[in-house]
């Protein structure tokens, strides 16, 4: 987007290297006897290893690090993670439009809509993004993998993988957890957890959690609050065992979010001319107080079903899983088996002002199996893993539309079907040389059904639409290939030093177009898959006493039949169709880089940045990217790819005595900043970059008691997160939040 990106790339990455290493040099010379950093065990390649010998960009934050880094919610992941976007679409706060490294997906209310990268709870893939902006629930921690994971992960994962790992109890893995706080904006939290040993065979565990939040801004149309949340959540967990070989875990969870909807304040861009826009100019968001004129609004009658008078949304999502494996000696077979129940409801206002409403009735139910054998032989120097996979999911949608009067209501109904068969090996050639291949044949059949009924209220004459009916497969075979150096060190001055190399390729899966207002046209033309190939060049270091780790990487992502959101307007009848398009093919280039050091006792710092550039390679010239110069005079650029991003931030403890008790002073803090970068296939949107600096202090006594305040958007910067320049409606991010918590744990 700027001419001046890479001076600017190598000047933010060598500041955050500065911010790292220069404390560390100047204690270190001080006192020989600092603690090093922590070793992080993570299960990126589907078994634990070390994090610091995984030749693959991931970013792991412990139990620890969430809370510290105030992660309630997987939007929450966007500020510690390089290169991801994990933001609310313009419906509900539970539905996400995630983004990494340039593959987007903006539709993701629908459930046909497929993500740019895995998400898996406990090793559970969950397909909908419908609910997807889980509530964070007693987590053990979060793996977050960037770059194609097709191999051992599946399914649409072409630009990485989240697992979000919750604590399995166990003999030697017994706790109890309570925390309850209190903010503003009316804030609450209160959660309990507990788990260990129920007998010599079984342990067990279950933990709840629940919150509320009310708005943060004013409708000023009605009068009310925006932004009003309330979540609840719950898991429990059996674990057998009692078996030396023999393993099986059996999880519960259930999630319920009420909400207010994503109820969009109206606004207009000044500097665009009026027949570019669909608000009309009297309409001004205003810094100040987020107010529009009240004879503006449209606030008439509402309809059809399922719109309701008042915009909500709620979102239940269960998951059953049962996770088994036997230990065979020199191999072990696992199994993963899921079921995962969705219910989604949405009724929202688009504009903000009663003009364009919808809601919508979701339900889908997915099963998942996997099976896999992993295990080593030739003296451990090759390593394997085989399996195969099978996805079953029946996906129901219905919606009710408004365009200033009642307009239609569509019902969608959708089934896939996928399997998948994989294998993956590395070999050692020496002790400190690897290679590895993997492959992965995947293959979906997709069955949609979609109708119609026009109101008579309808604003545009329109006849009556014929039924849609469509079947389609897609089918990948997604490899990897890379190697690996482990350098030998002397322990000096560099305590190890992993170097790697590898070129994988990704899938996303194809799909429909299913947001329809007033015709069907869209709806009969399916989309296909989206595809990539990622080179990728890495280095994992820990230095200077194991006090100072550097963690980065270099990719080039090339990404074929890119899937995009655009929306179009007729200019003849004014309506507006919203409609994903494989708008061609796009390069993102990248440098991204986790620091992290402890200069001293009771003292961590840490930094992530990621440095980005896109361009298209080719465009279907009826693409929205390709209408961008003549409709907005801009050259095309691939959306969501700012040229920075970057958070610095640390934490630090001393202990000290409170009359006769031990005592533990606690503070935190960290910024992020985003460049401004654009949001939509059109171009016709930028988002200005801004900051967030979040910061916590906290008192602990007897390592059992702990009393926090943390604050969130300390600064109070008033920011656009997302909206529609079609709609009228934008979504701001929160205003500064402060909460007060107590918490005991054993």
């Amino acid at each position: 987007m700027h001419a001046t990106h890479p001076i600017r790339f190598a000047l933010g990455g060598l500041a955050l290297f500065t911010l790292a290493t220069i404390p560390v040099k100047g204690v270190l010379a001080q006192d020989s006897e600092i603690i090093g950093l922590e070793e992080i065990v993570v299960t990126a390649e589907r078994r634990e290893a070390s994090l610091q010998s995984v030749p693959i960009p991931v970013s792991a934050l412990s139990r620890q690090a969430i809370d510290n880094r105030q992660v309630g919610f997987a939007t929450d992941l966007e500020r510690y993670v390089p290169s991801l976007k994990m933001r609310n679409n313009i419906t509900s706060p539970t539905n996400l439009s995630p983004s990494l490294r340039g593959s987007v997906q903006q539709d993701a209310s629908l459930v046909v809509a497929e993500s740019p990268f895995g998400i898996y709870i406990d090793g559970v893939y969950i397909a909908r993004m419908n609910g997807n902006n889980v509530q964070l629930n007693d987590l053990e921690r979060v793996e977050v993998l960037r770059g194609p994971q097709g191999t051992l992960y599946g399914r649409n994962t072409l630009a990485g993988a989240i697992n979000f790992i919750t604590r399995t109890p166990s003999e030697d893995n017994t706790w109890m957890d309570a925390e309850v706080g209190y903010g503003r904006y009316d804030a609450y939290r209160a959660s309990i957890s507990a788990g260990g040993a129920l007998s010599d065979d079984v342990a067990g565990s279950i933990s709840l959690h629940t919150s509320e939040r009310q708005g943060f801004y004013n409708n000023a149309a009605n009068g009310e609050k925006i932004g009003d949340e309330k979540h609840f959540a719950g898991r429990a967990k059996l674990h057998f065992t009692g078996s030396d070989v023999f393993s099986a875990t059996a999880t519960l969870s259930y999630t319920d979010s009420d909400n207010d909807a994503l109820q969009l304040i109206p606004g207009t861009t000044p500097n665009v001319p009026t027949n570019q826009q669909y608000s009309s100019s009297d309409i001004v968001l205003t810094f100040g107080d987020y107010t529009i004129n009240r004879g503006n609004a449209f606030y008439g009658p509402r309809g059809p079903a399922p719109i309701e008078n008042e915009t909500r949304g709620e979102t239940k999502q269960l998951i059953a899983s049962l996770h088994m494996s036997y230990d065979f000696g020199n191999a072990t077979l696992k199994s993963v088996t899921a079921f995962v129940d969705t219910e989604d409801y949405f009724n929202t206002d688009f504009g903000g002002v009663g003009r364009v409403l919808a809601a919508t009735v979701v339900k889908a139910k997915q099963f998942t199996q996997e099976l896999q054998i992993q295990g080593s032989t030739m003296d451990d120097r090759l390593n394997y893993i085989a399996g195969v996979s099978y996805f079953d999911e029946t996906a129901d949608q219905d919606f009710g539309w408004q365009f200033v009067t009642p307009t239609s209501t569509t019902v969608n109904e959708n089934e896939t079907d996928s399997i998948g068969i994989f294998g993956q090996a590395d070999l050692s050639l020496t002790d400190d040389l690897k290679v590895t291949a993997g492959i992965r044949y995947v293959k979906d059949d997709k069955d949609m059904t979609m109708t119609m009924d026009i109101k008579p209220t309808v604003i545009f004459p329109v006849p009556p639409q014929a039924p849609v009916a469509l079947q389609n497969e897609y089918t990948a075979w997604t490899p990897k290939f890379g190697i690996d150096y482990t350098v030998p060190t002397t322990g000096d001055t560099i305590d190890s030093m992993l170097l790697y190399a590898s070129m994988a390729r990704g899938f996303k899966s194809g799909g429909y177009n299913t947001i329809a207002i007033f015709n069907l046209t869209n709806a009969r033309i399916p989309y296909g898959a989206e595809k990539n190939w990622t080179y990728e060049l890495g280095i994992k270091t820990d230095l200077a006493g194991n006090r100072l780790r550097i963690n980065a990487n270099y990719f080039v992502n090339r990404i074929s039949e890119l899937g995009l959101l655009a929306n179009v307007i007729d200019p003849a009848t004014g309506a507006i169709a919203f409609t994903v398009q494989n708008a061609g093919a796009a390069t993102i280039r990248g440098l991204e880089g986790e620091i992290t050091a402890v200069p001293s006792d009771g003292l961590n710092l840490f930094a992530n940045f990621a440095l980005m550039s896109g361009k298209f390679r080719s465009l279907d010239p009826t693409s929205g990217p390709a209408l961008a110069p003549q409709n907005f005079g801009v050259t095309a650029v691939p959306p969501q790819v700012p040229d920075y991003t970057f958070t610095i931030g640390f934490d630090y403890g001393t202990d000290f005595s409170l009359g006769n008790r031990d005592a533990r002073f606690k503070l935190g803090a960290d910024w992020y900043r985003t460049d401004d970068f654009l949001t939509a296939a059109n171009n016709d949107f930028v988002l200005e970059g801004y900051d967030r600096v979040n910061g916590f202090v906290g008192l602990e006594l007897d390592t059992a008691w702990e009393l926090r305040l943390a604050v969130k958007n300390l600064t109070d910067e008033v920011t656009i997160a997302t909206g529609s320049r079609n709609l009228g409606g934008y979504h701001m991010l929160p205003r500064r939040e402060y909460f007060l918590s107590v918490k005991y744990s054993m």
